[in-house]
């Protein structure tokens, strides 16, 4: 008797496991949609720092990658060159990072918008 209770709650815990899946797919749906979106300039999270929106934080960092700039002064020179006043990189950089952590439609945003910079 003891085995086909074990089987039905193996069967629960597995209808449970596959509606938990299904719900992390949704949820992972829908931010890539609300990322694909304009971001809301009412959303505090989404505030530029520096006057340094989330969308141009994707381009520059992407920039220092695909272009291998390496070195503080020669990565505060390039941010500098992409619109970042001077020295104000290391604040901005910190201020994304920051947000990304605390807001996944900043994260999710900054995500794609990277992938496609980094192209």
């Amino acid at each position: 008797m003891g085995m086909f209770k074990d089987m039905k709650n193996m069967m629960q815990q597995a209808g449970e496991m596959t509606e938990a899946a299904k719900q992390m797919q949704a949820d992972a749906q829908a931010a890539q949609q609300a990322a694909s979106q304009p971001a809301d300039p009412n959303d505090p999270a989404m505030a530029p720092i520096q006057g340094i929106t989330v969308d141009k934080y994707a381009e520059i960092t992407a920039g220092l990658v695909k272009n291998g700039v390496q070195g503080l002064e020669a990565v505060n020179a390039y941010a500098e060159s992409m619109g970042v006043p001077a020295g104000a990189w290391q604040e901005v950089q910190n201020g994304w990072v920051a947000r990304m952590g605390e807001s996944m439609a900043v994260r999710t945003r900054y995500g794609n918008l990277y992938a496609e910079y980094s192209k």
